[in-house]
């Protein structure tokens, strides 16, 4: 077995733009119309805010961002405001806030960035602590400048190529390592449905599924040159796929002929190819059902037992301590904003993602304390800010690939800024800092945890077997009535226990987890295909009738002989089989310690 080396990650300009197109256009426009001071809070209010904006089509984003403005600007002014009347009141709010934020992902992939803005929109804002006095008005008015910048800049940075995103998603379908067809779908829908996008992400889905069952022959064939050129076709064609006018295809020169087990994979790109070059641009019609049985399948209900509950609940208590904690504090402390952030920031929804974000800050505060110890030492008390300055492009330039990195610089950046700007006494700012930043480390990955042990799910050996069960349930159930309340009832419950599929207690190795997202990704595009196949009048009953026996305990999985399946479908439900068998026989028993 050959083992590969991944590259070493790279910073990215990424952050740096974003922070620098959404900060300085803000400032200028707040202090012309007034916002004075707390034009500083609109900048980040219009960072926060474009963050949540981007990540989809145009269409689709400025649909959200239309109806997510108001609680944006609720969540900027209002506990920032209710805090000069009644500290109390306005931590209530907050807290209230945090919790529908971390909600928020419970609607789709899609909405992971929108709750992560809207909870550090609302923390920032409060939290920030002005240079100079700033009325009530000039929160107002620095906070609709914000959003109002967040969107004129969405729509600056899509006007280019408004869906730009939906080819992206679709092409990723045919090269990323787990596909998430059901996102891609789900953007498809939202971008007008478009036909020739459509036939590219289906011919997609069958040449993943195809490649599978291929992949299984190669491994027993070890015939390795003819997937080899199927997987380079499918990059090159996921390239013209994502390009806005691609190019013609190049003509591929001494390729080995496709054997017969890789014949539907190679269709299948034939057929993606086909969708690129005549690009049909007219658009699919969608009956009102389809959009119910959308929001049904894609849209898990919320339970109070759930994952994702525990999380919101663990999110706003979390953040309640740090608050009451920061209360303490003198009026205008330039560090509540930044123990609030990290307390938001470090809590995920289980304790081991928690621990993931808790360790690089961690990190960062023991190297960026020493780097700050430097800096105080060695340069003089007015060349601090540029210190300041040139840290903060290096902490954004690394904040994706070197969070420990990036959070080093950013030590540097707070005591830097604070102890120049506001002629703070630099060690004080550093001990504040580290003693904010511990308690913060300490709520996310210890006292949260501790405190909500009720909501505990059930064991993950369970969890798996429910997802499957219930997919087969609510899409068996379609051959009676797909709209009917009972079977979008039976959708909704199965895609919450599909958004249960997360580690909670179990501790699992890397082959574990990655053969959960295998399984997670399985399931939910099947759900996703087979709703679709249900709902197409030229579909074949009998064939989704026979993916669905081979899905719930009716029949079990065709053994697997080194041939295609006959149905994409029945190949994928094969392909979910097999996946649960192998994670329930590596998984601790559901009675024993995890």
């Amino acid at each position: 077995m050959s083992t590969t080396h991944s590259a070493p990650a790279k910073g990215s300009p990424l952050l740096l733009v974003l922070f620098a197109v959404a900060l300085a256009p803000t400032f200028l426009v707040g202090y012309a119309v007034g916002a004075g001071s707390a034009s500083v809070v609109g900048g980040f209010v219009a960072m926060y805010s474009l963050i949540a904006f981007l990540g989809g089509p145009l269409r689709a984003d400025l649909r959200l961002a239309a109806a997510l403005s108001p609680l944006l600007l609720f969540a900027a002014i209002v506990p920032r405001l209710l805090g000069e009347v009644s500290r109390p009141a306005a931590i209530a709010v907050l807290v209230v806030i945090v919790f529908v934020a971390a909600l928020l992902p419970l609607r789709g992939p899609r909405f992971v960035t929108v709750g992560l803005g809207l909870g550090m929109v609302a923390l920032f804002a409060y939290g920030m602590a002005l240079i100079g006095p700033a009325g009530p008005w000039q929160v107002v008015v620095a906070a609709v400048t914000g959003v109002v910048i967040a969107v004129v800049l969405r729509v600056l940075l899509g006007l280019p190529d408004p869906s730009k995103a939906t080819r992206e998603k679709i092409a990723d379908v045919l090269v990323a390592d787990v596909p998430a067809t059901a996102a891609a779908f789900d953007t498809w829908l939202a971008d007008g449905r478009r036909r020739w996008l459509g036939i590219a992400l289906g011919a997609a889905s069958r040449y993943r599924l195809a490649l599978h069952a291929a992949e299984a022959v190669q491994r027993a064939e070890q015939v390795d040159d003819a997937l080899d050129a199927l997987r380079a076709r499918a990059r090159d064609i996921a390239e013209r796929l994502r390009a806005k006018r691609p190019g013609a295809a190049q003509p591929v020169e001494n390729s080995p002929a496709v054997p017969a087990f890789a014949a539907e994979a190679a269709a299948a790109l034939d057929a993606v190819e086909r969708a690129v070059d005549q690009r049909d641009t007219s658009r699919v019609p969608s009956a009102d059902r389809h959009h119910r049985l959308r929001d049904a399948v894609l849209r898990p209900s919320v339970r109070l037992r759930s994952i994702q509950v525990r999380h919101a609940v663990r999110t706003a208590f979390g953040l309640l301590l740090i608050l009451v904690i920061t209360a303490h504090l003198p009026a205008g402390d330039p560090l509540v904003a930044t123990a609030l952030l990290t307390t938001f920031g470090i809590l995920q929804a289980s304790w081991r993602e928690t621990l993931t974000k808790a360790r690089p800050r961690v990190l960062g505060l023991i190297g960026g304390a020493a780097l700050t110890a430097v800096s105080i030492l060695v340069a003089p008390a007015a060349y601090l800010p540029v210190v300041a300055l040139a840290a903060l492009v290096v902490a954004l330039w690394n904040m994706m690939a070197r969070p420990a990195l990036a959070y080093t610089f950013m030590v540097v950046v707070t005591v830097g800024f604070n102890t120049s700007l506001r002629h703070t006494d630099p060690v004080r700012t550093l001990v504040e800092y580290a003693a904010l930043t511990l308690v913060a480390v300490l709520i996310g990955v210890l006292v949260g945890f501790a405190v909500v042990p009720g909501l505990r799910p059930e064991p993950l050996q369970r969890r798996i077997v429910a997802a499957r069960a219930k997919t087969a349930a609510a899409l068996r159930a379609m051959t009676g009535s797909a709209t009917s309340p009972e079977t979008l009832a039976l959708h909704r419950a199965a895609a919450q226990a599909r958004a249960e599929l997360t580690p909670d207690r179990e501790q699992l190795d890397d082959d574990q987890l990655a053969e959960l997202d295998r399984f997670r990704a399985a399931l939910r595009d099947f759900s996703t295909l087979a709703a679709t196949a249900a709902l197409d009048p030229d579909s074949d009953p009998d064939r989704l009738n026979a993916a669905l026996d081979a899905l719930d305990d009716r029949a079990a999985p065709a053994p697997t002989d080194g041939e295609v399946p006959a149905s994409i479908l029945a190949g994928l439900a094969e392909q979910v089989r097999a996946t649960e068998a192998q994670l329930l026989a590596t998984l601790p028993h559901p009675g024993g310690r995890s």
